[in-house]
């Protein structure tokens, strides 16, 4: 028994070794490339499109990566990437990657850079001022918002959710005829969000006088899935189904 558990001892802590290894070599040239200011080597790491916050557009390839690299990639963390100790300040966390600062970067587990919630304060302005542009673009009925979430295009119709205070959603929907600067032809508050397993794809909810809207966010899909699918039903009938694109 004594045997047995010395041999499984010393299995844990060669498994823990390999996985810390692991760990090390995938996140060392990462923090090489930013070591080295090579805007190039980084941008060839980066998983596309890189996803920024609403309603900033994505990074969609490596010459936009490096013509907004400072916006993206400011100074402080550039350096928080260069000083870190990969050791303690980059955490294996399951499938999901490797985390940088407590999720302000992540990497897959081939070294691409698949996300980076960071946001520098050009950025943030960036963003800010780009809200302000849309609030100013909608009807005025529809100006109170803390976030935008997405806008779509389908076959008959112009859609919009934004998120309000306590993380409540609003659903405003137009005739694909119409500008969203015209009164919405429907508006439906308090709908939900959902999560549709563990890749990232999620849905929102709102119902309204026996209808449901639900509009599916495709984040994992294939080349040719949409960006999204507006799908209405009435007394739990499907009445509607029609691909979004978001613009």
């Amino acid at each position: 028994m004594k045997y047995f558990a010395v041999i499984l001892l010393g299995c844990l802590i060669s498994f823990t070794t390999t996985a810390a290894t692991k760990h090390l070599n995938i996140v060392k040239p990462v923090v090489a490339a930013f070591k080295a200011g090579d805007k190039a080597a980084i941008a060839k790491r980066v998983h596309y499109p890189l996803q920024r916050k609403a309603p900033l557009q994505a990074i969609e390839n490596e010459k936009m990566l490096i013509e907004k690299f400072e916006q993206i990639f400011d100074k402080e963390f550039v350096e928080k990437i260069v000083n870190s100790n990969i050791r303690h300040d980059w955490e294996m966390m399951g499938w999901r990657g490797i985390m940088f600062d407590s999720g302000k970067l992540w990497l897959d587990f081939d070294g691409s850079i698949w996300a980076v919630p960071y946001e520098s304060e050009a950025e943030k302005a960036r963003r800010e001022a780009l809200i302000d542009e849309q609030k100013q673009a909608l009807h005025k009925s529809l100006r109170e918002f803390t976030k935008p979430i997405l806008t779509w295009q389908t076959k008959q119709h112009l859609i919009r959710i934004d998120e309000l205070a306590d993380n409540q959603f609003r659903y405003a929907a137009w005739g694909i005829d119409q500008a969203m600067k015209d009164e919405p032809s429907l508006v439906i508050t308090g709908g939900t969000l959902s999560f549709d397993g563990s890749g990232g794809n999620h849905f929102y909810t709102f119902t309204n006088n026996g209808y449901r809207y639900v509009c599916h966010v495709t984040v994992l899909g294939t080349e040719h899935s949409p960006p999204g699918l507006l799908e209405v039903f009435k007394n739990n009938v499907q009445i509607l189904s029609e691909s979004a694109l978001a613009f």
